[in-house]
């Protein structure tokens, strides 16, 4: 099986954690690497966006990372990639004519990656699968009720149809959670057998639980301090500030407490985009006068993630909307129990009372409520649970192979049986 794998935005190969760069990108690597070891063969189109990046990539035997060209060689806020949409889409098809690539199916991430699937699966006749990843209305009406839409309600009415087309016209979609398939049923009126849902999922061979106490002395953390640990983008939506107050709250139980913040840009272009948002942060944690129990470490390698997950005796997730979350299975899969906003995906991947606790969105009293709930029950309440429920659900090697049944069933197996077992050097035959 060949795939066509488009994901706009976001190169699967950038860093983690800053305002352009998130759980998109995690999926979209680590999908095609374990689609990869059962033989399955994928090239991930994404925007060049840097001009020292290499126009190809390739992560192993199976799987490139093709950056095609669509404007200038720069970073690009996805709100404008409509711009570049058909230059983007053009010169995929360019490469798919120059290579005579035949591709099996086409599997797209967010929606203008979903526009640019239609016109591809239109002119060359292929099965095409969309993930949402984010919608564009609870989006909209989660920055209409902060106050936070501004001038963006023209691009997000041309977002929400897109969407809808795209939920018409594609061969299906993959959801990631039953919330957000009961969300595009309701939103698009959409056949539910349209709609199947595959979880997102997480690599247990680099997230499992280290020794609570040994790598607490590798990062210096007494043994007898509460750590609170939020990993991720640093910007409004993320519910930082209401994390902050719930915090104030939890040191008045909990007095020997801290609060880790591990996320952030690490080029200039990128933090110049998240200055409001730290500078905002820094300014509250003065004001509540957190200064001493908060520590902002900034960005970290996935690898190094681990150690912080299981060093920590809860992670904070809160969220004012999350499609999905990846860091709440990053945190079970450490062992560390998770409290996450009752939003999207959040209330399917953190099971309440079990793996940790869920708080009502914006709500820094509850918030610290369950917070301190999970710190008196203590970490190893969750731990066990909160293991067998990500490898259960979440395991990349399983979730693998429930997307190869899903696209196997749809695609004619003898018409591309030849093309399909080509090799990774042999990429040809009719486009």
């Amino acid at each position: 099986m060949r795939i066509l794998m488009i994901s706009d935005h976001s190169d699967p190969l950038a860093d983690i954690g800053s305002k352009e760069a998130g759980g998109q990108n995690i999926y979209v690597y680590y999908l095609a690497r374990f689609l990869a070891r059962s033989g399955v063969f994928v090239d991930i189109y994404t925007r060049w966006d840097r001009k020292t990046k290499k126009e190809i990539r390739t992560i192993n035997h199976h799987v490139r990372v093709i950056r095609v060209k669509a404007g200038p060689k720069r970073y690009l806020p996805k709100e404008q990639f409509l711009t570049v949409l058909d230059e983007f889409t053009n010169n995929i098809m360019r490469r798919m004519e120059r290579e005579n690539i035949q591709y099996d199916l086409i599997h797209t991430n967010y929606w203008y990656s979903g526009l640019a699937g239609l016109a591809i699966a239109k002119k060359y006749g292929l099965p095409h699968y969309h993930v949402y990843h984010s919608l564009g209305q609870i989006r909209r009406d989660t920055l209409q009720n902060y106050n936070k839409l501004g001038n963006g309600l023209v691009l997000y009415e041309e977002r929400n149809a897109s969407e809808e087309k795209i939920a018409k016209e594609a061969t299906g979609i993959i959801a990631t959670s039953p919330v957000e398939k009961d969300t595009i049923i309701k939103l698009f009126n959409v056949n539910p057998g349209k709609i199947s849902v595959i979880p997102i999922g997480v690599d247990q061979k680099i997230f499992y639980p280290r020794n609570y106490y040994r790598v607490r002395r590798r990062l210096r953390i007494s043994e007898d301090e509460k750590v609170l640990l939020y990993v991720g983008r640093i910007e409004w939506r993320k519910g930082i500030n209401t994390l902050l107050f719930a915090f104030q709250s939890v040191l008045k139980q909990y007095p020997r407490s801290r609060l880790v913040i591990i996320g952030g840009g690490k080029t200039d272009s990128v933090k110049r985009l998240e200055i409001e948002d730290i500078n905002r942060q820094q300014q509250l944690i003065s004001e509540l006068g957190l200064g001493n129990h908060v520590a902002h470490l900034g960005p970290k390698p996935q690898k190094e993630l681990p150690y912080y997950y299981s060093a920590a005796d809860v992670c904070v997730v809160p969220s004012y909307y999350e499609p999905f979350g990846i860091v709440p299975l990053e945190s079970m899969a450490c062992g560390t129990p998770v409290v996450a906003s009752r939003t999207g995906g959040l209330q399917y991947t953190v099971q309440d009372r079990i793996t940790g606790r869920l708080a009502e969105v914006r709500n820094q009293a509850d918030l610290a409520e369950k917070l301190t709930d999970v710190l008196e029950n203590g970490k190893l309440y969750y731990s066990n649970k909160c293991v067998e429920r990500v490898d259960k659900l979440f395991n990349w090697e399983k979730i693998s192979k429930q997307y190869i049944y899903h696209f196997n069933r749809h695609i004619d197996r003898k018409e591309n049986h030849a093309d399909s077992n080509a090799g990774p050097v042999r990429r040809t035959g009719t486009a």
